[in-house]
């Protein structure tokens, strides 16, 4: 069989001006990443990455490490469908949130205590999940997102693409965003929008998905590796 391996991005920047770009904490992850799978893995015959500046610069730390081991990938493709999902967007505008960051974060920084930091997260995650909820049952007003329907729809065509025309024990591998590769592990499972909406949300900061393909059928076969990110002290949600 061939497999398909899904890196969600390192931690982005959640308190600042954009969350799209990743922390001094997600570029670490990111070299991590790619140390892990050259050490562990066969180089991949194929790489896909998704639009977001946060899943390039992931990309690009993994693919430092490789190189600075001696090891090579083959060229990226730029994947559109990649792209996460609007939840984000959503929330701002439901909730009004001035300080939100469009993509993701919070831009006012609530200090260095980590109490402050985990309270805040906490409550932001809080209301995200409660307004996810909404927008998914179409009790939300419309903020001019792409509806939840469509991407999982666009989940399903990524998914469709990175697994198509493989050769036998071909490696794959994919950078995106926890959103969308948990709507990519809810096609693969049969998921109902709740289960994948809460799969998102334990989906860690450069965690490792693993999936395996062949003749149309697609089956998952870890979620949520964090091996490589526990070992040197990495491990983040956010």
């Amino acid at each position: 069989m061939s497999r398909l391996l899904l890196v969600r991005h390192g931690q982005a920047s959640f308190f600042g001006d954009g969350y799209d770009q990743l922390s001094p904490l997600g570029h670490r992850q990111a070299r991590r990443v790619g140390e892990y799978l050259h050490a562990r893995r066969p180089q991949p015959d194929r790489v896909w990455v998704g639009p977001l500046q946060r899943h390039r610069q992931t990309h690009a730390g993994a693919l430092a490490a490789v190189q600075a081991a001696g090891g090579a990938w083959p060229s990226p493709v730029a994947l559109a469908t990649l792209d996460e999902h609007q939840a984000a967007h959503v929330v701002k505008h439901v909730l009004d949130l001035d300080d939100a960051a469009g993509d993701g974060g919070l831009r006012t920084d609530p200090g260095p205590d980590p109490g402050d930091r985990e309270r805040v997260v906490r409550d932001y995650f809080r209301r995200w999940r409660a307004v996810c909820v909404d927008w998914i049952a179409g009790r939300t007003p419309d903020t001019g997102a792409e509806p939840w329907a469509e991407t999982r729809r666009r989940a399903a065509s990524a998914l469709a693409e990175m697994t198509a025309d493989a050769g036998p024990g071909e490696t794959r591998l994919a950078f995106s965003s926890g959103g969308l590769i948990s709507m990519i592990v809810g096609e693969v499972l049969g998921l109902g929008d709740e289960q994948v909406l809460d799969l998102s949300l334990v989906l860690a900061n450069a965690a490792l998905v693993e999936l395996r393909f062949s003749g149309g059928r697609v089956g998952l076969d870890a979620f949520n590796t964090v091996a490589h990110l526990e070992a040197d002290d990495l491990l983040s949600m956010v």
